[in-house]
């Protein structure tokens, strides 16, 4: 992942760890006087609070280490949440004393704040380029098999539902032999089709580059644009990495960086297993290897 994109991200969470940590804690020990101070209810709805945060925290603390979009789209959701259960608070005559409503508008503030520049990181961790609209997800996963015996099983296009339970079927039109020009078709198992045309080809640097057919009248998403592409290298000391990759312009500028985040949530789950069948596959031990979860990381 290209670090200089995801530093708005990482200072976004990181300053929520500190702050549901910080006010986790504090509800915690000082639960008694918070809630005479706040009128905010007896003690033990504040030691609840508290305790809440702190797995709150666990969760932001594991999004930070892993750095997933899918992760942070949830910590975002959970900050707006509390946002909006909490900033009426203040203005229900007699529930809150003036410091217990001045300190929730206060926290509301900050948490809102912080999950809108989550959001912001997102956007720009996906963003392709200068030209706003175009929008970038690739995954790295690492594989136990041999570079040259894997791509082998990628480059067979049309073989492609044999390792993706999310399609009923894939072939490639006008013959088996891949080249560019090549067309694959793929049916998911909700029983839509669409086709993705080869551009180029590359044997000597294991890769293949992609153009979904999204000018066709029935192609399935909401995109206006849509490329993609494999490529394997060598993992020394054995191995492979192998990375997929997705170029988008969603058909909805506005809030179309959220629906290609949204979409990542289902490709950083499938690709993995993908990978890994296709790995047992290079590596003649379907059975035992297809469980096998390859770690991801972003590139």
């Amino acid at each position: 992942m290209p670090n200089a994109s995801a530093i708005l991200l990482r200072v976004a969470l990181g300053l929520n760890l500190a702050l549901s940590m910080t006010c986790g804690l504090a509800a915690l020990v000082f639960a008694p006087s918070i809630a005479e101070m706040t009128g905010a209810g007896p003690s033990w709805v504040i030691s609840g609070i508290g305790v809440g945060l702190l797995v709150f925290s666990t969760g932001i603390a594991w999004t930070l280490v892993r750095l997933r979009i899918g992760q942070a789209l949830l910590v975002s959701a959970f900050d707006l949440l509390w946002v909006l259960a909490t900033l009426p608070l203040p203005f229900v005559p007699g529930f809150l004393t003036p410091v217990g409503a001045t300190l929730v508008l206060i926290i509301a503030m900050a948490v809102g704040m912080l999950g809108v520049l989550q959001l912001a990181g997102v956007r720009v961790l996906l963003t392709e380029g200068t030209e706003p609209g175009h929008y970038r997800h690739c995954i790295r996963v690492r594989s136990l098999s041999d570079p040259e015996k894997l791509w082998q099983v990628i480059r067979d296009l049309g073989a492609m539902s044999r390792y993706s339970a999310g399609l009923s079927a894939s072939r490639l039109e006008g013959g088996s032999e891949v080249a560019p020009g090549s067309v694959r078709v793929c049916t998911n198992t909700q029983g839509q089709s669409w086709a993705e045309e080869v551009e180029r080809l590359d044997d000597g640097a294991r890769s293949v580059f992609l153009r979904f057919r999204s000018e066709a009248d029935d192609f399935p998403f909401p995109l206006a644009a849509l490329s993609g592409g494999w490529a394997v290298t060598p993992d020394t000391p054995d191995g492979a990495f192998v990375d997929v990759w997705w170029s988008v312009t969603p058909k909805q500028r506005r809030f179309g960086w959220l629906i290609v985040a949204l979409m990542t949530i289902s490709l950083d789950r499938d690709v993995p297993k993908i990978v890994a069948a296709m790995e047992a596959e290079a590596m003649g031990e379907r059975v035992s290897l297809a469980a096998r979860r390859p770690a991801l990381a972003y590139c």
